[in-house]
């Protein structure tokens, strides 16, 4: 707290604080809203200004705690009024109170305290640095650590917050060796976890997504199923195809540009993988959880344990599907892949439920846990006394990211029943334009939706009912004018995306600085210029040039090679 007094005596933060969220309000009273659909849809101008104040605040004091604390208070005094005895109670009931006892969080909190504290007791069993020295194999520098980085995301391709936490984890021992900077792995970890997730036929994201596109095809009388109009949608996620072509060509040249390459030379150079001063959300106890002088690095202390957790995941969310499909009178069979999409829709059904698949994540990472202490005690590296001791200590490292989480969480309520940010968003989009540039507004909508509220699962949830219906309406789907219909749902989708990771408050953004050992708002201020870069090559190039009747292969074409431009033109090789 004395810091963050410090960082408010600063004047040049404070006014660079005002002036920025000044501008920002400004902006958005001037937009005129509209009419959707005939009906006149809540939220007004100020309802994005919690967000607004979030953003400033990190960028002006780069300080987290600061940021959500001052969004948190914005929004609950535009929710509630201006008197103090009145709003803040109430504000903490609603906005807090209520997230903490959701099923939902609860689980994800298990999962994240047992998935650290496995960390720990492989990290000081010395699993990790075992593992770290077999990759080493064929991980022999720069280029080849990151692209493995990469690869390793690729693999967890079914649940994005599995996918963050391991691979972050279990890679930073390794991208450290070569000096590639925290910011690096955050942004290897976070563009892989959530464009794999949402491109892969089978994930928890398809689930909820192919749930939305089923009873949205119910509802307007589409011919279709869910899982039809997601297959459908791929060819067209541009800014998830472009994200994972760019992180590739990053990866392969060695280039970087902006706050990336100042930070991969700095860590190049001096070997800080950190900058000076980084605040972690995770405390960093390495002292502590160093194995003693001489005790065997064994692999098998690591891969097991996170085999394990990866397996329990997998094979536990389709036997929950698979057992709620039974129950419901639909016949399963292991042998049929479309059986297994299905089992994983039942498994992440809202209809059970809003916690859906976290309780086998939670399940896994406590008995990942368990078989970490046990391969570390029957290995005989450590005692079971200093094994349990390695996992405990998770705990008192991740109150503040419990907080974050909390406050991210409390943000996006403020965003959506406290100010209806949403409806606002949705409001500036109307329903009057033509119809092949409905994809590419849809997609801007939904990016300032995610980067306003934090979570892609609620875009999703909030757009798809909307905007699909309002394409059909406006002809979409209809003859040659199917390819919209398509285009506008991948739009929802990789809008959702870009906004979250884009987004300081998001869930994911915050578990990928957690897990790599990064400064948050490095992190975002690092992912961010990259992701923007890969919005606007994959907006012209995709919606804009698909939706005006150029082939789609020009995409694949077009965008790598205009990526290689830029990488080449204003990119920078850390070592020459």
């Amino acid at each position: 707290m004395d810091d963050s007094y410090k960082i408010l005596r600063q004047p040049r933060r404070v006014a660079a604080f005002f002036v920025s969220v000044g501008i920002a309000a400004l902006i958005f009273y001037l937009i005129p809203q509209r009419s959707f659909e005939g009906q006149q849809l809540n939220g007004q101008w100020y309802s994005v200004l919690p967000p607004i104040v979030a953003v400033a605040a990190a960028l002006s004091f780069r300080n987290l705690i600061v940021a959500l604390l001052a969004a948190f208070l914005t929004g609950s005094f535009l929710a509630f009024g201006p008197n103090p005895i009145v709003t803040l109670p109430s504000a903490f009931n609603i906005f807090i109170l209520q997230n903490l006892i959701d099923g939902f969080s609860i689980f994800i909190f298990i999962f994240l305290f047992g998935l650290v504290g496995m960390i720990h007791v492989t990290y000081r069993s010395g699993g990790i640095h075992g593992l770290a020295e077999k990759l080493s194999v064929l991980a022999r520098g720069r280029r080849s650590t990151k692209l493995a980085t990469f690869c390793a995301g690729l693999i967890i391709f079914f649940d994005d917050y599995s996918n963050t936490v391991v691979v972050g984890s279990t890679m930073r021992k390794l991208t450290d060796r070569f000096r590639i900077s925290r910011e690096k792995l955050a942004y290897l970890v976070d563009s892989t976890t959530a464009p794999i997730a949402g491109l892969a036929m089978l994930s928890t994201w398809i689930a909820f997504e192919v749930f939305l596109f089923s009873q949205t095809a119910e509802a307007i009388g589409l011919d279709e199923t869910g899982y039809g109009i997601f297959i459908k949608s791929v060819p067209y996620r541009f800014y998830c195809w472009g994200t994972l072509i760019f992180l590739i060509l990053t990866s392969a040249t060695d280039r970087d540009f902006g706050p990336m390459y100042r930070a991969e030379k700095r860590s190049h150079d001096t070997g800080l993988v950190q900058r000076e001063g980084a605040q972690l959300i995770l405390s960093e106890k390495n002292e502590i959880l160093e194995p003693d002088e001489g005790q065997k690095h064994l692999a098998r202390n690591a891969a097991l344990p996170i085999l394990w957790v990866i397996a329990t995941i997998f094979v536990g969310i389709l036997l929950i599907g698979s057992y709620r499909m039974t129950e419901a009178g639909i016949p399963f069979s292991f042998g049929l892949m479309a059986n297994w999409r299905e089992a994983f829709g039942y498994a992440t059904n809202p209809a059970y439920g809003e916690a859906g698949s976290m309780l086998i994540l939670a399940i896994a990472a406590i008995t990942g846990g368990i078989w970490a202490i046990l391969l570390a005690s029957s290995s005989r590296v450590l005692k079971p006394g200093a094994a349990i001791k390695a996992y405990l200590q998770a705990f008192p490292t991740l109150w503040m990211a419990a907080f974050i989480l909390i406050m991210a969480w409390g943000m996006k309520e403020i965003c959506t029943t406290g100010l209806h940010t949403d409806e606002y968003l949705i409001s500036l989009l109307g329903d009057r334009f033509p119809v092949w540039t409905l994809p590419l507004l849809t997609f801007f909508i939904a990016s300032g939706m995610a980067f306003a509220t934090g979570t892609s699962f609620g875009t999703m949830g909030i757009l798809i009912p909307v905007i699909l219906p309002l394409a059909y309406s406006l002809g979409a789907y209809q003859g040659e004018s199917q390819l919209f219909f398509f285009l506008t749902s991948a739009a929802i989708l990789d809008g959702a995306i870009f906004g979250d990771h884009c987004s300081p408050i998001s869930d994911t953004t915050v578990l990928s600085s957690i897990a790599s050992g990064c400064d948050h708002i490095d992190h975002v201020s690092t992912q961010v210029i990259y992701a923007l870069t890969v919005m606007f090559i994959a907006s012209v190039t995709g919606y804009l040039f698909v939706g005006m009747g150029i082939p789609l292969w020009t995409f694949f074409v077009l965008f790598p090679v205009i990526s290689l431009i830029i990488l080449w033109s204003i990119g920078k090789k850390v070592v020459n």
